[in-house]
């Protein structure tokens, strides 16, 4: 049914007495297309159909615009198929939910008030951790930086973009000895980049790098007392044991803030690019010894989104700019774990420097005491050895490679920037969080190698991080080399012996399946499968890559004999020892915290998932990282197929294609369910981008179906009598044509149109 796209689409609504919708491919129409240099036949091409350029890049060929889905055909001829993509909304970050539920928590439980706070200067921070390793065991315990401080190395001169959301002023540990030295703000509203009103994201993630401040807590403090019962050496002050540090792994470092992210709401791919643009741009005028320069050696990026070509898209490659600049991007994993195939993008990129979250237990322990108090709070982490934080997201990506690079501390982290005073200091977990810390870890390198590049750097804390400080049974998958060790890294590089090149594996094929047997030691089943998880450690997986084939109408996930190693005395004593069994769809990218039709803490059961995506599904079983033992278990999944599936209409589509399917909606229907699928799903790689727009019979749009689901769902309630247009998008198509199916059912009988 493919249709000229703009004329005949044009006639056909008018013909139904609608308009032409301006759709939204992706949100306000915005794209990212890739053109060569010079712009200008792209720009006039945009422009002369009603679209209008937003901003054009400098260091790589790519411009960003808002472009009518009438005009994508037309510019995708002057730029190729593949050249156009969405300018995808990234999430704005923030800290992780932990509890998911088990318990009733105050809302104010992790943030409580210092009564003072002192800065320490470059010579107490060395005195401090010469004399006072124990500065560190709050969110660095195993980090190994003390070692670099006490030679002196604590990051002075280096500088370290923070592109989040921007700073909000006032907050002792990054303020007392002036580490933000700039700060742009891109989302151009009223706050700018330095306001209170600003998201405290940006600002924790700061202090992560660059903290270094000692407050004093009164005697009756509930946080006092929970780091004395969990951590008693993290004290400056014994026998006393009211001065606890806040140090980041770069304390002396400087922070240069360019704010991407509102107080509320994401951020479009294009203005993050921008930042990073920027960036480059600054370190381009330092080197030409502009005065206006800012020696940016460290991008730190505690943000991610999706990807249909991870390693290859815009997004992605931008991040070998950096490099190329010598600027070393610090990307986080994301927070879609526990499942494989859940890193975001940019986080997948080849020079990214990926970092994952570890679980440091007794970071956790003080949060539990702080939630739940002082009888129940020990009570909910009795597993005392390191972990992957169950909700760091996963390796490999759709093309075989495998992430995160390290990890570090990421659960239950000790920081200033969120609270509602200054004085207010915050607990917040996520791979946001881990992801600094490693940046400092890099900026004391920078510091004591100023000769070294961003790639040897790379390369060092990669090389020498620590894969036997976690515990729980991780693979590389989990927690790629291991623990970021500064020492290590530092010693690493003092031999010279560091290559400065990007080493990976650049052999793919188009299909997932393939590709993730090639480059793990996973395989992908399908049909029905019987299989055994025996003794999993806390926090340990589990899990089966499992195909679903097109036209599954159900696939049914059984877990029983679910048997813990424990007595029920011994395990632990809030809900004894159990599975956290989480099924994670086709959707191979950081989709928010993942895309889970199941997320369960479970001791057994049976659960099905209806209409599922196609391509590679992932159960995860996991030892639940809240068990005092090991526990073993079965699973089985069953698939149930449609007997004879049923078409609305299908056909062929192509990249810019835009197919008007009318359907006829009579009077007194109560649900109409529109449902688009096509084959390149995303057990292909790269995935392909179809999206579902609807046009009522007045002429109003729904956008719904424009995402990044595959099948593209949209249901109405009562819709309006008359005559609704489907328009299938050919959005982003890698092959030279998808096949797609349209399945339009009213109140459940599945409609015919010619």
């Amino acid at each position: 049914m493919r249709r000229d796209h703009v004329f005949v689409l044009t006639m056909l609504l008018v013909a139904l007495g609608l308009t032409v919708p301006r759709a939204q491919n992706g949100p306000g129409g915005r794209v990212l297309i890739r053109a060569p240099k010079p712009y200008a036949p792209v720009v006039e091409a945009i422009a002369s159909r009603g679209g209008r350029v937003t901003h054009q890049y400098r260091y790589w060929d790519a411009i960003a615009a808002e472009l009518p889905p009438t005009a994508v055909a037309a510019v995708a001829k002057l730029v190729g198929a593949e050249a156009i993509t969405k300018d995808h909304v990234i999430p704005a970050p923030t800290s992780v939910d932990t509890v998911r539920g088990r318990l009733t928590v105050d809302p104010g439980a992790d943030a409580v008030a210092a009564e003072t706070a002192a800065a320490l200067g470059p010579a107490e921070l060395a005195a401090l951790a010469d004399t006072s390793p124990q500065a560190y065991l709050l969110n660095n315990a195993v980090a190994n930086v003390s070692p670099l401080h006490a030679m002196g190395r604590t990051g002075t001169g280096i500088v370290v973009a923070v592109i989040d959301s921007g700073i909000r002023p006032g907050f002792p540990h990054i303020t007392l000895d002036g580490s933000v030295i700039g700060c742009e703000d891109f989302v151009g509203d009223a706050l700018g980049c330095s306001n209170f009103g600003n998201s405290g994201h940006g600002t924790f993630v700061a202090g992560m790098i660059s903290a270094n401040v000692v407050f004093t807590f009164s005697m009756a403090s509930a946080f006092r007392n929970a780091v004395l019962a969990e951590c008693p050496a993290c004290f400056l002050n014994p026998p006393t044991n009211t001065q606890i540090p806040m140090i980041g792994t770069a304390p002396s470092s400087s922070i240069y803030a360019l704010r991407v992210f509102p107080a509320t709401g994401g951020a479009p791919t294009s203005r993050i690019l921008a930042a990073m643009e920027r960036a480059i741009e600054l370190r381009e005028r330092f080197e030409a010894g502009d005065p206006a320069g800012v020696d940016i050696r460290i991008v730190n990026m505690s943000l991610g989104g999706p990807t249909v070509f991870a390693g290859r898209d815009l997004f992605d490659l931008a991040t070998t700019a950096l490099l190329d600049h010598d600027i070393l991007p610090v990307v986080a994993a994301g927070n879609a774990g526990p499942s494989s195939l859940t890193t975001g993008s940019p986080g997948s990129a080849f020079g990214a420097l990926t970092v994952g979250a570890a679980s440091l237990a007794h970071n956790e322990r003080i949060l539990r005491r702080l939630q739940f108090g002082s009888v129940n709070g020990p009570l909910y982490r009795p597993f005392l050895g390191t972990q992957t934080a169950f909700f760091s997201s996963r390796g490999p990506n759709a093309d075989g490679r495998g992430d995160p690079d390290v990890v570090a501390n990421g659960f239950a982290c000790y920081g200033q920037g969120t609270g509602g005073t200054t004085s207010t200091i915050s607990i917040g977990s996520g791979t946001s969080f881990a992801t600094p810390s490693v940046a400092g870890v890099a900026a004391l390198l920078r510091e004591a190698f100023p000769d070294a590049t961003a790639r040897q750097v790379r390369n060092a804390l990669i090389e020498t991080a620590n894969p036997g400080l976690i515990v729980d049974g991780s693979d590389p998958l989990d927690r790629g080399a291991g623990y970021v060790d500064g020492l290590a890294a530092y010693q690493r590089l003092a031999t010279g012996m560091v290559p400065d090149t990007l080493t990976f594996d650049d052999h793919f094929t188009k299909n997932v399946k393939v590709n993730i047997e090639q480059g793990t030691a996973l395989d992908v089943r399908d049909g029905f499968v019987a299989d055994h998880a025996a003794d999993l450690r806390p926090g340990q997986r589990h899990e089966i890559l499992y195909r679903v084939s097109p036209n599954t109408r159900q696939v049914i996930v059984s877990l029983f004999n679910v048997t813990p190693a424990l007595p029920p005395a011994q395990q632990n004593q809030l809900f004894g020892d159990d599975v956290l069994l989480s099924v994670h769809s086709a959707k191979v990218s950081s989709i928010g915290e993942g895309d889970y039709p199941v997320f369960e803490f479970t001791k057994g059961g049976t659960f099905t998932i209806d209409e599922p995506e196609t391509g590679v599904m992932r159960i995860t079983v996991s030892g639940d990282w809240t068990n005092a033992g090991t526990v073993s278990a079965d699973v089985s999944i069953v698939p149930l197929k449609e007997p004879l599936p049923k078409f609305t209409t299908q056909g062929k589509i192509a990249q810019g294609d835009l197919i008007a399917v009318p359907v006829p909606v009579p009077a007194g229907i109560a649900k109409a369910e529109f449902r688009l699928g096509w084959r390149e799903d995303w057990g292909t790689y790269p995935a392909s981008d179809v999206d579902l727009i609807l046009v009522d019979p007045n002429g109003a749009t729904n956008t719904d179906g424009a995402t990044l689901d595959n099948p593209e769902v949209v249901t109405l309630k009562n819709p309006a009598p008359g005559t609704w247009v489907a328009l299938l998008s050919g959005f982003e198509i890698h092959t030279r044509v998808d096949r797609y199916e349209l399945r339009v059912s009213l109140d459940g009988n599945v409609v015919k149109v010619k």
